[in-house]
């Protein structure tokens, strides 16, 4: 039962990874983002139109040291659920916020649909 689990996770992550492409459809759904918040660096994100998808949480989690090492790195997870018909452009940007005016390392672009069953199907352009 562990390795089914493990292999789902890690399928889920490959398909929604910034370096993969993949579609998901379901009432919710998670994007998971690499990065290190030791550096200074944070992934933000722009909905647009508002409306269609609303996040429900985010939250860091550190990859896991044999000795505990700080700043290792690790993900970003972002959930978001459907709440009207329609479509709908997520935009992260990996950056320092405190940065006015320097453009992200890291840019990565998704279009969420939600059908008439409120079913949220969420594509990496």
């Amino acid at each position: 039962m562990k390795k089914n689990l493990l292999l789902l996770i890690l399928t889920f992550i490959a398909v929604l990874s910034p370096g993969c492409s993949g579609t998901q459809e379901q009432k919710t759904v998670t994007i998971e983002l690499e990065g290190n918040p030791t550096t200074g660096y944070t992934w933000v994100y722009t909905v647009s139109p508002e409306g269609i998808v609303r996040e429900v949480s985010n939250q860091y989690i550190a990859n896991r040291t044999n000795n505990n090492v700080a700043g290792s790195g690790g993900r970003f997870v972002f959930t978001f659920e459907a709440i009207a018909k329609g479509e709908a452009e997520l935009v992260f940007s990996y950056l320092r916020l405190w940065e006015e005016g320097i453009p992200p390392v890291n840019t990565v672009k998704y279009k969420a649909v939600v059908d008439d069953n409120n079913n949220l199907t969420l594509t990496k352009i």
